[in-house]
């Protein structure tokens, strides 16, 4: 990279970092409201993997480092489920495909709710999985993943399609 592109991977870099850790934390400083805020942090770590793989981890990365000060609990969700979310589908929408990047994406997303559920033991997922049986669980966290990961990959491709077509990235 020339010294142009750093300078703008660092800069790009930093206001998607800035937004991760801003959607991801805001059911901490505005319980109500931010528990609709918070899956919007999967959006700047996918933009930032379309632009560029290297520039999504480091985006997922950062955002996962600062949040850990904010919030432990909330910086286990991005690094499990909204992050990984975030960077598979900004990896695969455009070089892979929707198909691919829908499968792979709730396929991702089913893992790390699962690791949350079973491994961690996060409240709310534990809770909704010693109502069911462990598959029933499971084929409902599939379910959900795939939902989810299609509406997020519809959404991004629309709204990277729009960034586009005004110039902002090419």
């Amino acid at each position: 990279m020339n010294k142009m592109n750093i300078s703008s991977f660092i800069c790009v870099g930093g206001i998607l970092t800035t937004l991760a850790v801003l959607f991801q934390s805001a059911p901490v400083f505005l319980p109500a409201i931010g528990l609709f805020l918070s899956p919007l942090s999967t959006l700047p770590i996918a933009i930032a993997s379309v632009s560029s793989i290297p520039l999504g981890f480091a985006v997922f990365l950062s955002s996962v480092l600062i949040l850990t000060m904010i919030s432990i609990q909330e910086s286990i969700i991005l690094l499990f489920t909204t992050g990984v979310l975030g960077i598979v589908i900004g990896t695969l929408l455009f070089r892979k495909g929707i198909i691919s990047s829908i499968l792979f994406s709730s396929i991702a997303l089913s893992l790390g709710i699962i690791f949350l559920t079973y491994i961690v033991g996060i409240p709310a997922f534990v809770d909704l999985a010693s109502s069911f049986s462990t598959a029933l669980t499971f084929l409902i966290f599939f379910l959900f993943s795939l939902i989810y990961a299609s509406i997020c990959n519809i959404c991004l491709k629309k709204f990277i399609n729009y960034l586009r077509k005004i110039k902002i990235i090419s």
